[in-house]
């Protein structure tokens, strides 16, 4: 019961936090500042508890000294909010140039991922986060926990451009995307997260 009075209230509290980092995004992107508090009622959003066990020196050897906890990707929704282990290392982000940059562990800290559906939704204008978990003889091969809220929005949302044209890349020949729902977005999310790179527009079959 404890654990579970405890779970209960940090969702409702991370919960809270994504409401307010939507609102910041609104401003952000020169939207009303409650233009996403509709989106968010009656949400389906996620809380997780992730656990790698530890990786042996021999693993490691036998590996070539990295091993991937979790490979690159980017999370499916709008945005992911990250309570990572504050004793252990290994969680990295992408940079544009491709190259890896470690996030070390902050005492009490919170890591903020965009997930997949905001850069459809911008019409490409904001970009996932691509992101991994790795493994060296660094300290980052303990056992580690982390717990990943991952914030959605209600699956009947129309997810219409947010921005006007004139806003947009205009070096960006790609077609526009097209106007679904949140719910279809996530049935077949892997194909849309393509398509914000694709030249393809086209839904699923």
């Amino acid at each position: 019961k404890d654990l579970s009075d405890t779970w209960s209230t940090y969702y409702t509290a991370i919960t809270q936090v994504v409401r307010v980092l939507m609102r910041l995004f609104a401003l952000a992107l020169d939207l009303r500042l409650t233009s996403f508090d509709e989106a968010l009622e009656d949400h389906r959003s996620a809380l997780r508890a992730v656990f790698y066990p530890e990786i042996s020196e021999e693993q490691l050897d036998s590996a070539g000294g990295t091993i991937d906890r979790s490979p690159e990707h980017t999370d499916w929704g709008c945005v992911t909010v990250l309570q990572a282990d504050d004793a252990v290392a290994g969680l990295e982000i992408r940079h544009r140039d491709g190259s890896w940059l470690p996030l070390p562990p902050v005492d009490g800290g919170l890591v903020v991922n965009l997930g997949d559906l905001l850069p459809f939704w911008t019409q490409r204008r904001w970009v996932g986060t691509p992101h991994r978990v790795v493994a060296r003889n660094d300290g980052s091969r303990s056992q580690r926990l982390s717990i990943p809220y991952f914030g959605l929005v209600n699956r009947s949302t129309v997810l219409r451009p947010l921005l006007p044209e004139k806003d947009l890349d205009a070096n960006d020949d790609r077609p526009s995307l097209p106007e679904i729902s949140a719910g279809e977005f996530f049935d077949h999310h892997e194909d849309y997260a393509k398509r914000v790179k694709t030249n393809s527009c086209s839904q699923p079959v």
